[in-house]
């Protein structure tokens, strides 16, 4: 119902608590939006589930998504070489195009970076993306936002030039002088399936066992050691522990988990440390054994690419399984689920849940898979969330979750994760070995 602004003003004024300043896209009304966050919580009682952020939380995939919008602005601009533009400034740049919507991503480098644009650079590069995701993209939103931009541009003539199988060569030369770029709005739409294209032949080649093509893109060496997708440290061993399939062989994997805490925080774990957690590990096993948690995989990522990547890193995660301890019948038990990823997550939400415009810093995300996983608002005290990004941390809050985790890695360290009621450097390792997921019995 529409309100008053003193009616406003005092529903306001009766939350005691903090308030998030959310600025949307640049095409939409209001520039800014305020959300209430739920009171922080530093431990949890009574446990019931934990939504957890897919890249750069569970997986390693922030690295491919930086190269793509790195390659965004190198096309845009025609300066494709290190030599001719030294790129995204990970300093910089990576605390503003880490973990928000992809339009404020493509909107922050397109506006720093504006002087380098070719208006001419733009066209050709747009039609190059636009001939692929139309002919060989396998996202159908994808297709239908590039059919909407074509048709923006008035240029109803150029979708029907790709179905009749027209070159790249041949659609540039009809087309590239009847595009008008008509302001910054319209450069970001365009930078955006430019992105998209790129980050998607990518996600093609993987899926086609060509990981070695790709480690030579973006690496520029094929037999580089750098992940491009995997489980980030301690999700192999924290996924099959929160939803009970260890109970008491949790122990087994424990060195397992010792190593990634080593190399997450530096510190070394002497031997009588080590027997100590073991044992908090395998009661972790066995409370979670009689009271699984229910799990969320949320990503603004759309699900096309979500898809892809949970597959992957499942396999990599059923490799540890394989070559753990754990007896035969457990082993069995986690492999069967892992065939597919809707078996390990209650609830699996992405951008194509809902909007581009109600992505991260936004809660609707994290609302959903609130929703999804069967939790009412009376429960939100009994959620953990883990989120290794500022607009990711304000989220979790601004759903209801108050224990929110912050688990930041190289490229996000920068962030201002004020929003978490924990921040952690070592991450997962970190959270189950030194806080035992935040129990209050454990603390």
């Amino acid at each position: 119902m529409i309100t008053s602004k003193d009616t406003a003003i005092k529903t306001i004024q009766s939350h005691n608590g903090e308030f998030a300043e959310v600025k949307n896209p640049s095409y939409v009304y209001p520039p800014v939006e305020y959300y209430p966050l739920a009171a922080p919580l530093k431990s949890v009682n009574e446990l019931k589930a934990a939504l957890m952020d897919m890249d750069g939380t569970t997986t390693t995939t922030e690295v491919l998504c930086i190269y793509a919008l790195d390659m965004m602005v190198r096309r845009m601009s025609g300066l494709l070489t290190p030599e001719q533009w030294h790129g995204v400034d990970h300093k910089t740049d990576l605390p503003f195009i880490i973990g928000n919507s992809t339009t404020k991503h493509v909107e922050y480098l397109l506006a720093k970076y504006n002087e380098l644009l070719k208006p001419q650079e733009i066209t050709r590069e747009f039609i190059r993306a636009a001939r692929w995701t139309l002919t060989h993209g396998m996202d159908a939103q994808r297709k239908a936002e590039v059919v909407q931009n074509i048709k923006k541009l008035n240029l109803h003539e150029m979708l029907t030039a790709i179905e009749e199988g027209i070159t790249d060569a041949e659609l540039t030369e009809r087309f590239e002088n009847k595009v008008t770029i008509s302001g910054f709005h319209t450069t970001v739409n365009l930078g955006i399936d430019i992105y998209y294209e790129t980050y998607h032949r990518i996600l093609a080649l993987l899926k086609e066992g060509k990981a070695a093509e790709v480690r030579m893109q973006v690496f520029g060496n094929a037999d580089a050691d750098e992940n491009l997708i995997s489980p980030m440290p301690g999700i192999p061993v924290l996924i099959p522990l929160m939803k009970g399939w260890l109970g008491e062989e949790a122990g087994l994997l424990a060195e397992t988990l010792f190593t990634d805490y080593e190399k997450s925080t530096g510190k070394n774990l002497d031997a009588g440390r080590r027997q100590l957690l073991t044992r908090e590990l395998v009661k972790l096993g066995l409370q979670f054994e009689k009271s699984p948690l229910k799990l969320g995989l949320v990503t603004s990522s759309i699900f096309y690419e979500a898809d892809i990547v949970i597959q992957e890193v499942l396999q990599v995660m059923k490799q540890v399984i394989e070559n753990s301890l754990l007896s035969a019948e457990r082993k069995e038990k986690i492999l069967n689920a892992y065939r597919d990823y809707h078996n390990v997550y209650d609830a699996f939400v992405t951008a194509s849940d809902s909007s581009e415009i109600r992505l991260k810093p936004h809660r609707d995300l994290y609302s959903i898979a609130l929703h999804k996983t069967g939790l009412m608002p009376e429960d939100f005290d009994k959620v953990i969330g883990f989120e290794d990004s500022q607009s990711g941390t304000v989220a979790i809050r601004a759903a209801g979750i108050g224990c929110c985790i912050a688990v930041p890695f190289a490229q996000t360290l920068s962030h201002d994760l004020s929003a978490a009621t924990h921040v952690l450097p070592g991450g997962v390792p970190e959270a189950v070995l030194d806080y035992g997921l935040f129990l209050q019995k454990n603390k």
